[in-house]
Parts: structure tokens; C-alpha cells; sequence
């Protein structure tokens, strides 16, 4: 569809094909938000699959759903709304490299690691937008947020179909590093004990004694299907922790129930008590808010930015492993729901 562009933070009246985000705008939505008004026989696990079923549908019945519509829209950006647009604006395009596409999104959203080719991909597409690293940072000069985001985007799709190809070494310095980082992280996990606990939905790692053990987001949820992980790295002095909450019990999926989040703020609280710590001293437990898509809980500084990758944050605590599973678990347990009947 021959649409604009649109990277747009606020509702407006205009009809919009909006994708992946969920913000009430009026038009076609195609996304996996909490919200989210996609079609029921478009819907999908990730937004860029809901575009891509729209994209399988008969060019009458796209122009049906699409009247009205006057650009295809995100109110932000990333990897599986940059795919999803690129459905949407490139249906042909897009289908002829369906699984792969959805492999990318996938390594964006769930942080999953199908294959080094597709957090490729991801790690192109997401440092495009950096304003320091990406190679049209001149053209960021000046712009704000939006802006810079929407002209990422918009150099972004016309460039997809090579990058999806392979055409990725012009692209070098926006992936090298990182994915020399995830094969160091898969290395690391390799060596740690791992216990997959199905009925919580939790894998957890313990690395080895007096290992610094801090892995990425990408190997961790790319190693276990779990909803839940937690990190453990035993020291002479204690242990380190990070327990976290994947996108999958975020976002609206199709393909899988997953349980309500526990209570990461009283489980924090909970593990302070145990401690002998205050929340705020300087090394704590601490929680992010369990509404965000993927929350972490760990004890240590305060400074750890959503979403990521590692965290610097941690200090060891004195407190056992086996006081801190027991933690965990119980909150995993007291906000599990059971099916009725």
C-alpha cells in the first residue's frame, strides 16, 4: 500500500493503518498490544504476523479494510513494527520471506534467538535509530524523538529486502560487537547448571562458583520457552540475582495462556525483610513496575533501565539460593490461576 510513514505518539481523527502499538486510533489495527483492535482472523503472537495475514488477503479485501486510511502508523519504534509496516507497505515483498520475517520479530519483541542471522537483522534495525551510532545521525541533527525515529523508519523500508537478504556488512559496526557479546552470553550459559521448573513457568540458571555471570536478554530467553527467569551467580561473598519477566505475559498471544505476573514490588519487599535491608539503601532489592512488558526484580543498585540487556546493576546478597527460589516460587504460586472445572 502506497502510504506514507508515520511515526505518531498521540490519537488523531484521521484513519490510520496502525501497527504493532495499541493507542485507540481510529482505522485498521494490526498488532499484539494489550488493547489492540486487529481483526480476529488477523490476529497473531507478534504484530508483524497479523500484518502479514493482512497482507495474504485478497487486494479487495485489504482496500475494504483499509477505506479511509490515509498512512500506516507506529507510536514507536522497533523491530516488529518496522517488519510489520514493511508488510503492510510491501505485501509481496514481505510474504516471499515470511519465516525469516517473523524469526526477526520475534528476536525483537520476545527476545528470542531463532538464529545469529535474525539477531542480525534485529540489532540493524533497532541501532538504525541511534542517534550516535546509526549512519544517518546527520540527518537526525536537530529532530526530536519522533522525528528521528520516523526518518529512521522511513530510509529503514526501502532497504529491507537486502537486509533481509544478507545484505548486512555495510551494517557491521551496528552488529558485530553485539552478536560477539551473544555467543560469549550462550558460552556462559552452556556452563551454568540450568533447571527448567514447568509447572511455574521458570528456568533457572546458577552459574558456577566465582563466575561473573551476568548473560544477555537475548541467549537467556533465547535458551528456554519460559515465561520467568531467574539468574543466579554464587559468590565467596553471596550471590548475585536477576529474576526476569519475559514479553510473553504482555503482550495478547494467540498461540499460548500465560499466568498473571506475580507481585514483583512485594516480592522485593518480601526479600528486603529477609535481607535486613532498607529499599533505600544503596545495595537493595528492587523491582521494576509489572505492568511494563518485561519487569526485572535483582538486588543491587537502583540505577537498571528497562528492557535491559545486561545488568551492571547487581551486587551480591547475602541471602541463599535456596532462600531466594523459595521466594520466588511462592509469589509464582500465589498469583497462579488454575483453570475452573
Amino acid at each position: 500500500m502506497n502510504l506514507p510513514l508515520r511515526i505518531q505518539h498521540e490519537r488523531t481523527a484521521e484513519r490510520v493503518i496502525s501497527v504493532d502499538g495499541a493507542w485507540g486510533q481510529p482505522g485498521l489495527n494490526l498488532s499484539h498490544w494489550p488493547g489492540n483492535t486487529t481483526p480476529a482472523e488477523l490476529r497473531h503472537d507478534l504484530s508483524t504476523g497479523a500484518a502479514l495475514a493482512f497482507a495474504r488477503l485478497p487486494l479487495k479485501k485489504r482496500d475494504e479494510l483499509a477505506e479511509g486510511c490515509v498512512a500506516i502508523a507506529n507510536n514507536h519504534y522497533d523491530t516488529d513494527g518496522a517488519c510489520a509496516v514493511f508488510a503492510v507497505r510491501h505485501p509481496e515483498l514481505a510474504l516471499a520471506r515470511e519465516s525469516f520475517l517473523l524469526d526477526v520479530a520475534a528476536t525483537g519483541d520476545f527476545f528470542r534467538l531463532p538464529s545469529e542471522r535474525a539477531l542480525i537483522v534485529e540489532l540493524i534495525v533497532e541501532n538504525l535509530a541511534d542517534a550516535e551510532r546509526s549512519p544517518w545521525s546527520l540527518q537526525f541533527a536537530g529532530s526530536t524523538d519522533r522525528e528521528r525515529t520516523e526518518i529512521a523508519l522511513c530510509e529503514l523500508i526501502p532497504r529491507m529486502p537486502a537486509i533481509l537478504d544478507g545484505d548486512v556488512e555495510p551494517y557491521a559496526d551496528l552488529w558485530k560487537p553485539e552478536l560477539e557479546d551473544a555467543r560469549a552470553d550462550l558460552a556462559m550459559l552452556a556452563r551454568a547448571a540450568r533447571d527448567e521448573v514447568s509447572h511455574l513457568d521458570l528456568c533457572i540458571w546458577t552459574a558456577p562458583q566465582d563466575t561473573t555471570f551476568d548473560p544477555g536478554r537475548h541467549a537467556v530467553f533465547g535458551s528456554t520457552r519460559a515465561d520467568r527467569v531467574l539468574l543466579i551467580g554464587p559468590r565467596a561473598e553471596g550471590a548475585s540475582y536477576r529474576f526476569l519477566l519475559s514479553t510473553l505475559s504482555w503482550f495478547d498471544l494467540v498461540s499460548r495462556r500465560t499466568q498473571p505476573r506475580p507481585d514483583l514490588g512485594e516480592l522485593a519487599r518480601r526479600l528486603n525483610e529477609l535481607e535486613g535491608s532498607a529499599p533505600s539503601a544503596d545495595q537493595a532489592w528492587r523491582a521494576q513496575d509489572v505492568r511494563s512488558p518485561s519487569p526485572e526484580l535483582w538486588f543491587g543498585s537502583e540505577d537498571h533501565a528497562l528492557f535491559a540487556e545486561r545488568a551492571p546493576a547487581l551486587t551480591p546478597s547475602r541471602l541463599p539460593p535456596s532462600t531466594v527460589r523459595r521466594a520466588i516460587a511462592d509469589a509464582l504460586r500465589a498469583s497462579w490461576e488454575f483453570p475452573e472445572g
